[in-house]
């Protein structure tokens, strides 16, 4: 079967370089997906240029240019229409914002690794990210509402739900940490990631892998036996709160650990994220001998190595040097996942992946309005999630727990109510006491007024 002729990808956020070039190096190389209009948007006009800049040097560099265009603009109405697919990665704020939060929350005694999902960073994101969605998200439903439309913006789970919500958009959230986590689990068992397979549910960045085998066979009691080993060695102090490693080991993500011996499933993204969403046990931030968000899972670290990682591609872009062909040859990013859909899509294969969707009924026990993170097959009439019956009732009540401040924070975020947020923090749990909760949103809306309107 060959691929349709000429389509439309509209990328909106294509400031976010690293994932503007990982798209493109993979379409470049996906010569049987056939010819692709790529545009590219973005509100900064500076960061959107380095972006087409840079994928124009990428078509040039291999001789592309017959099957795949770039064009930009700040205008994403002028954009969208006559899209095939739409993907939003926005980040309102960007690495500023983010850096912003973390230091905020830290100054009220809270220590965040991440913050982009939950506890009171991932509820500052929440309130500056999912109205600018849900706008977006409106414009595709005029302007391309038979668009295939995949967010990868977090805090995932609330932009979908928002999203679906207030325009009724089939939205379908993508993120690779579920896909990640099979692959250290099959590095653990020194399988090839190929022959494995899981069944999982949750909601993103807690999603539980409750099956895993190796050419069929339950493979548990392989990864048992070496993560029971190396726990009862003494750690490395480098292997804890680790951000880049090659080679998993136990002590990378101990706490995942820990549930994983109590509910018999390893929680997805690993510790990084999964240690935020439950807040009373890290309380004040210690964390096996460190202290999350400084020396372990350094946020600063992270906006640092994603800084360097722009400022090389804009050096690039502006010729100032050599194209990186390496680009070319690697792939593993956030939009991994994407072009593998696209082309299951187009050749109606069915594969399966990962995907953020409403629930409805397909994970028993959890709100039929919440995001849920399960299998789903791609399909020539876009993705079918998959219903999962098995979910067990312990892993099921602790997701409602943290579904619960969800739903109000995005009914603050869209109302611009301040009183629902200081609830969402409460709802949360990493702050308990109603005073400290209103000083921490006030700070928090303080601190990023410039990108919430509604709470003027």
């Amino acid at each position: 079967m060959s691929a349709p002729d000429r389509r439309v990808l509209t990328l909106v956020g294509a400031g976010s370089a690293v994932f503007t070039r990982g798209l493109l190096a993979d379409l470049i190389g996906a010569t049987d997906l056939g010819a692709w209009d790529i545009r590219l948007v973005d509100i900064d006009p500076v960061a959107l240029d380095v972006a087409t800049r840079l994928a124009q040097t990428m078509v040039e560099a291999r001789h592309s240019g017959t099957w795949i265009s770039v064009s930009s603009s700040t205008d994403r109405r002028a954009m969208l229409a006559g899209s095939d697919f739409v993907v939003t990665c926005v980040g309102v704020g960007g690495r500023p914002a983010w850096q912003i939060d973390h230091e905020v929350v830290q100054r009220h005694g809270i220590y965040q690794p991440v913050g982009d999902s939950i506890m009171p960073g991932g509820i500052s994101r929440l309130l500056r990210t999912t109205p600018v969605l849900v706008e977006i998200a409106q414009d595709i439903a005029d302007l391309a509402p038979e668009a295939f439309y995949f967010n990868y913006a977090n805090p995932m789970t609330a932009n979908v739900q928002a999203i679906a919500r207030h325009t009724g958009l089939a939205v379908v959230g993508l993120c690779h940490g579920v896909h990640h986590i099979q692959r250290e689990l099959a590095q653990l068992i020194d399988a090839p990631f190929e022959r494995t397979s899981t069944l999982y549910a949750g909601i993103n960045h807690l999603t539980f892998i409750y099956d895993f085998r190796l050419d069929g066979a339950d493979a548990w009691p392989l990864v048992r036996e070496r993560v029971h080993r190396e726990l009862a060695e003494t750690a490395s102090p480098a292997d804890i709160g680790n951000i880049f490693y090659d080679s998993p080991t136990a002590w990378h993500n101990p706490f995942a650990w820990e549930l994983f011996d109590r509910y018999g499933a390893f929680p997805a993204a690993g510790d990084r994220h999964v240690t935020e969403f439950f807040p009373e046990r890290f309380a004040s931030g210690d964390y096996y001998g460190k202290k999350l968000g400084i020396d372990a899972f350094s946020l600063p670290e992270i906006l640092e190595w994603g800084e360097d990682r722009y400022q090389g591609m804009r050096r690039q872009a502006l010729g100032e040097e050599p194209l990186d062909q390496s680009i070319f040859e690697r792939s593993g990013g956030e939009q991994e996942q994407l072009i593998a859909i696209i082309r299951s899509i187009t050749f109606d294969t069915r594969e399966m992946f990962s995907c953020n969707v409403i629930n409805g009924c397909l994970v028993r026990g959890l709100p039929e309005s919440a995001a849920v993170e399960i299998p789903g097959v791609a399909t020539g009439r876009g993705i079918r999630p998959i219903a999962v019956p098995d979910l067990s009732v312990p892993l099921t009540a602790i997701l409602n727990r943290r579904l619960s401040s969800v739903d109000i924070a995005v009914e603050a975020a869209m109302t611009g109510n301040r009183g629902l947020v200081v609830e969402a923090m409460i709802a949360d749990g990493a702050v308990t006491d109603g005073s400290a909760a209103a000083s921490l949103t006030d700070d928090l809306i303080q601190a990023q007024a410039e990108f919430l309107p509604r709470f003027r």
